[in-house]
Formats: C-alpha cells, structure tokens, sequence
C-alpha cells in the first residue's frame, strides 16, 4: 500500500508541477541553447528540480520572452 500511495503522490506533483527541457526552452525560444544557458546563468529564466533533471515552466519561459520583446521595442 505505501508504494502505490508515494506513486500516487508523485504523479499529482507531476500534474500540478509540469517543467519543460532544457532542450524544449531553447527551441520555443529561437535561441540556441548556449544563448539558454546564459539567460539562466544570469538569473534571467527561473529554473527548477524535477526528477534529477534542470527544467522551467511554460510561464517563465513566456515572461521572459515577453520581457525581451519589450526590450528589442525601446
């Protein structure tokens, strides 16, 4: 019963925590992924753990392009 129940738990968090790759940013951004790493490096792309690997949400990836298309425009 503990198994099923931490299985169970474990996919809620997933559900309710989606994270997007690394490799799935940079391509929904346009940029290369050394350009990613950079904006990550920088602060400027909030980032998190997901099963052992680095991901961002679909949100973070659109502010920071909203932000960016305000930048390019002034």
């Amino acid at each position: 019963m503990l198994y099923r129940s931490s299985t169970r738990n474990r996919r809620r968090q997933n559900m309710l925590r989606p994270g997007i790759s690394l490799v799935q940013a940079a391509r929904f951004l346009g940029v290369d992924q050394s350009s990613l790493y950079m904006a990550l490096q920088k602060g400027q792309i909030p980032t998190r753990r997901q099963n052992g690997r680095t991901v961002v949400t679909s949100g973070a990836l659109m502010e920071y392009q909203a932000r960016k298309q305000i930048n390019f425009q002034h």
